[in-house]
């Protein structure tokens, strides 16, 4: 989503010519801005459009050319630089996923069992980059919805449309790997019971500037299960590129809906029995996300390193 927010400002500008920084810059705003009230969660968004901005006003500035004489390129040279290198935006996602799988599989020990949830495609990336070691032999266990489990199969004996963890359970047994599917509601039975349970991995959608992170409902229930759930040391460690940290700060745990999030919210017991609206701009209730608070992450591993939480606010001066 942050990729897909920077080409569609990429693309905004090439189909409205501008001719000068200042009108740029203000299309952009503006465009950016319609962009995020469009979205039932605009976080993800306003993730990609925020560094996007970032990054204009950088070049708009004024920055060398590439033939290496160290002339400034002039406005019309740097708007044609931007449209020319849209892709690069996604190569250097995708890049990112490739370094954080480098950095991430170093956590995972030989012998050991890795839990893991959500079906992202980082968090995936790193268990097929430790499978490739030779000197690695662990398990994993993934969390599925009901209806993703093993025994829940169409009749014919495939899935016609796999759900994310779904496929990535796939994808890590193609690597190789043993893997175990469970249901959410076994989670607090097996960390208590699977001694060699060392890590706890997930992607996110959003790190927030706080070091906290907005994912799929049941990430912060699983977080809070690792450091509660008696037996043995478990480590909570979130993928995520640079890219997903957004410059935003929840005021109040653990409501998503005072940071932008559209979703319902049965706190206030407000249409009890309604299902979410989606002709009113609300989350359907599978693409509801919550707020894990970074007091019980251990890291976040990024393109950069392995970053504690309360780094993340340097990473927002220095990269984003």
């Amino acid at each position: 989503m942050p990729v897909a927010a920077i080409e569609s400002l990429i693309e905004l500008m090439r189909a409205c010519p501008s001719s000068t920084a200042m009108e740029t810059v203000e299309i952009v705003k503006k465009e950016k801005a319609k962009l995020l009230a469009a979205a039932p969660n605009p976080l993800p968004l306003l993730a990609g459009a925020d560094l996007f901005e970032q990054f204009l006003l950088r070049s708009l500035r004024g920055q060398p050319s590439a033939s290496g004489t160290g002339r400034v390129l002039t406005f019309d040279e740097t708007r044609q630089h931007l449209l020319d290198n849209r892709q690069q935006f996604a190569q250097r996602a995708k890049a990112a996923r490739d370094t954080i799988a480098l950095w991430g599989s170093r956590y995972v020990s030989d012998g050991c069992v890795v839990l893991t949830a959500g079906g992202s495609r980082t968090a995936t990336r790193i268990l097929t980059r430790a499978a490739a070691d030779a000197s690695k032999h662990f398990k994993v266990i993934y969390v599925v919805d009901s209806d993703d489990s093993d025994d829940s199969d169409d009749s014919d004996g495939s899935r016609k449309n796999r759900s994310r963890s779904a496929a990535a359970v796939a994808e890590l047994r193609e690597a190789g790997l043993e893997v175990e599917t469970i249901t959410p509601h076994k989670v607090a039975y097996v960390l208590g019971n699977q001694k060699k349970i060392n890590l706890v991995l997930v992607g996110t959608e959003v790190v927030m500037q706080n070091g906290g992170i907005i994912s799929g409902m049941g990430t912060a229930q699983l977080a809070h299960l690792t450091k509660t759930v008696k037996g043995g040391i478990k480590r909570f460690y979130v993928a995520a590129e640079t890219h997903k940290i957004c410059r935003k700060t929840p005021i109040a745990y653990p409501m998503v809906n005072r940071v932008g999030v559209n979703q319902k919210d049965i706190s206030k017991f407000d249409n009890v029995g309604v299902d979410p609206d989606p002709a009113r701009g609300m989350l359907a209730e599978r693409d509801e996300v919550d707020y894990t608070d970074p007091e019980l992450i251990d890291g976040i591993i990024t393109e950069q390193g392995v970053k504690m939480t309360s780094q993340i606010w340097e990473m927002v001066d220095d990269y984003i």
